[in-house]
């Protein structure tokens, strides 16, 4: 099969994926209005009840309004993992609203906006976190070649030995919840819902792609389409494989090698000049994700159509 003639086979295959199918509800202008005014409602309660976490919570408040790194001291990634797992309770908060808001408005399990027609596949998750960590560990050399500054958080000796454990645990559980609040609201009930004004599935991954690097509101150009990028990907891997699993995973991985390896999560920079060149390793990325995203779906699917099964050598 050519490289052309499998491009044509997995976009035929991805407009059969449940994340884009059965999902044809009654009314929909108004049930989107409904939903936009219960995600606003959820999502003020949930802001409310951070507000007070954040009033009982000695001097957090006081950290989460700083701008910046926080104070380089040896106790620094206490701080940095308290101010991680807040961002995660936020994020967590806000996407569980959002779902909640969809699965009531539209009368449907949440699980229709995550893995429709399944269970959670824990397998698609690790495949995803394990495909980005090997990519990330691959492009090491890339950056320090580029000039970027190598300074991992978990080997720095300025720290105090034992806080680096609690920043490592802290990093996953943290960023894992918000890699998973993220891909709920984007490739979950985000996607859903474009996909009743467009189905194709390379037209969907544009369009989510775009709404995702926007939400971060970046204005460095190129930060906003490498982010792009990274949203399109998952995308495609959410409905080739018919849930969010690869792409939490692959989420979860990506930022858990930059705040582990690279810099804390307090230094990363929003509003940077960036170089165009620096796209090239997104683009190496980009298509290491496809493959291995591929090689996932050729495996058996219970969505899969009639038909459209892969061929499988004696």
């Amino acid at each position: 099969m050519s490289p052309y003639e499998a491009i044509v086979r997995a976009v035929r295959l991805a407009r059969r994926s449940p994340l884009i199918t059965g999902f044809h509800p009654d009314r929909p202008g108004l049930r989107f209005a409904g939903f936009l005014g219960l995600a606003v409602v959820f999502m003020f309660g949930a802001t409310m009840a951070l507000a007070i976490v954040l009033r009982l919570v000695p001097g957090l408040a006081d950290q989460m309004g700083m701008t910046g790194p926080l104070p380089d001291t040896p106790m620094r990634l206490i701080e940095e993992s308290r101010s991680v797992l807040f961002i995660a309770v936020i994020l967590g908060s806000l996407a569980l609203a959002i779902l909640a808001a969809a699965a009531t408005m539209y009368r449907v399990p949440a699980s229709t906006f995550l893995w429709p027609g399944r269970r959670f596949n824990g397998w698609d998750l690790g495949v995803g976190f394990l495909a980005m960590t090997c990519v990330a560990a691959i492009l090491f050399p890339v950056y320090l070649w580029g000039g970027s500054e190598w300074a991992p958080p978990v080997l720095n000796g300025f720290y105090a030995d034992w806080t680096k454990p609690l920043y490592l645990v802290a990093s996953v559980v943290g960023l894992l919840v918000a890699a998973a609040g993220e891909e709920i609201v984007c490739r979950g009930v985000l996607l859903r819902l474009t996909s009743q004004i467009a189905r194709h599935p390379v037209v969907l991954c544009l369009i989510n792609g775009v709404l995702f690097s926007a939400l971060h509101l970046d204005p460095d150009p190129v930060a906003f389409v490498a982010r792009a990028m990274s949203g399109a990907i998952w995308t495609w891997a959410a409905i080739r494989l018919g849930g969010l699993e690869f792409a939490i995973g692959a989420h979860l991985a990506n930022n858990l090698m930059i705040t582990l390896f690279w810099q804390p999560m307090s230094e990363m920079e929003v509003g940077r000049d960036s170089q165009w060149i620096e796209l090239t390793p997104e683009l190496f990325v980009a298509a290491v994700m496809l493959v291995f995203v591929e090689r996932l779906a050729r495996g058996p699917r219970d969505w899969r159509p009639a038909g459209l099964a892969p061929r499988r050598s004696a």
